[in-house]
């Protein structure tokens, strides 16, 4: 499995903004994407720090889904108040465990 993480700075004041948009409609572009597993979205409310990391089966359906990934890294920075470009990673997942 392969991870895409994106971190972004904004308004503290705009993290409900942006769980908005991530939820109502981002997660929706990415249903249907071939390899896509899911979504987990993280949010630090004191400093304003959130990131988002979405999974895929291969890293072929990561890169095919960049795109996506832009366009939704944009919408964020736009709820959020912010013009800073985010800070992107891709990761192989080693390890995952949800109970």
């Amino acid at each position: 499995m392969h991870a895409r993480t994106g971190r972004l700075q904004v308004s503290p004041k705009q993290i409900d903004d942006v769980v908005r948009v991530r939820t109502e409609d981002q997660i929706a572009m990415f249903h249907g994407q071939p390899g896509y597993r899911g979504f987990t979205g993280l949010a630090d409310r004191k400093n304003g720090t959130v990131m988002g990391i979405s999974f895929w089966e291969t890293e072929a359906d990561m890169r095919a889904a960049e795109e996506l990934g832009t366009e939704a890294r944009r919408r964020i920075g736009e709820a959020g108040g912010t013009k800073d470009e985010p800070a992107v990673d891709r990761w192989d997942v080693v390890f995952d465990e949800m109970i």
